[in-house]
């Protein structure tokens, strides 16, 4: 009895699997390719009726724009009357050029004190430097050497030297007084940097 069981619900299973898989076939190959619609086939054959229907389909879509500038139109007339004034036409926006910015100048400020190997650090700037009216390079000199002073002169003109006015000592208190070469280091910056943004 279970033999008989068995054998008909194989062949019950049998029948749904290959009316299923029958159902699917015939559903899929009466629906159209993706992405096509129906009517592709016959564009398929013909030049000219391609490009007739894609002058068509922009025509359409010019009438529906005009139509939607109609609308727009109307919508915006009704909210300045209720408003109680009428706009002024506006004139048709003339088209703006975006001027280029000017590039950025970026100075490179070196400061120098009394070492004349002040020239190997400005020989590696002018070697890298990509543009000299970009990047100009101003010497700040402190201290007064006149060995610094010749080596950064003898660059003429591919650097800006300036000098600090102030080489007077500067009055720190007594447990400050080992610092008093940074004091006169920041009053250095703080001129340089002081020149640089002035300028």
């Amino acid at each position: 009895m279970l033999k008989k069981q068995s054998a008909g619900l194989v062949l019950w299973g049998a029948i749904l699997f290959v009316a299923w898989n029958a159902l699917l076939l015939l559903f899929f190959w009466t629906r159209p390719a993706p992405g096509r619609p129906p009517s592709v086939s016959a564009l398929d054959d013909d030049p000219a009726s391609l490009t007739r229907e894609v002058i068509r389909l922009a025509q359409d879509a010019e009438v529906e724009l005009e139509r939607q500038r109609g609308l727009l139109q109307q919508i915006g007339d009704a909210l300045w009357s209720q408003r109680g004034r009428v706009p002024t036409p506006a004139l048709p926006a003339q088209p703006r050029v975006p001027a280029t910015p000017a590039p950025a100048v970026i100075p490179i400020l070196v400061i120098a004190c009394d070492r004349s190997t002040v020239r190997r650090c400005l020989d590696k700037l002018l070697q890298y430097r990509p543009s000299a009216e970009l990047f100009p390079i101003i010497v700040s000199q402190d201290c007064g050497h006149e060995e610094t002073a010749q080596a950064i002169a003898s660059y003429g003109s591919a650097v800006t030297h300036i000098r600090q006015p102030d080489l007077s000592s500067i009055a720190v208190p007594p447990d400050h007084r080992k610092f008093q070469g940074y004091y006169k280091i920041a009053r250095h910056y703080r001129w340089a940097l002081g020149q640089i943004f002035q300028r």
